[in-house]
């Protein structure tokens, strides 16, 4: 079985923002990266293949992919207003 995306989500649950699947054998991970001297960056770990789906799942795995998305900014505003 192949890598669902390039790499673990990071060990340090701070930096995780959102994980989901996106098929059933593709995962979506979105990390909060900070680092000394330089500017807070969204990392966005895709499958490191091509996500290959039915045309007729078309929307459902759009859908997945903008709810991964979405949890990412929610839990990102939230940090902001938690001052994190």
């Amino acid at each position: 079985m192949r890598r669902p995306f390039d790499g673990p989500p990071s060990p340090d649950q701070d930096r995780c923002l959102a994980v989901g699947a996106v098929t059933p054998s593709d995962q979506l991970v979105i990390e909060l990266v900070r680092q000394r001297d330089t500017p807070d960056a969204i990392m966005i770990k895709w499958p490191s293949r091509p996500t290959v789906t039915d045309p007729a799942k078309l929307t459902a795995t759009v859908a997945a992919i903008v709810r991964v998305l979405g949890s990412a900014q929610i839990e990102l505003a939230a940090r902001r207003i938690a001052g994190k």
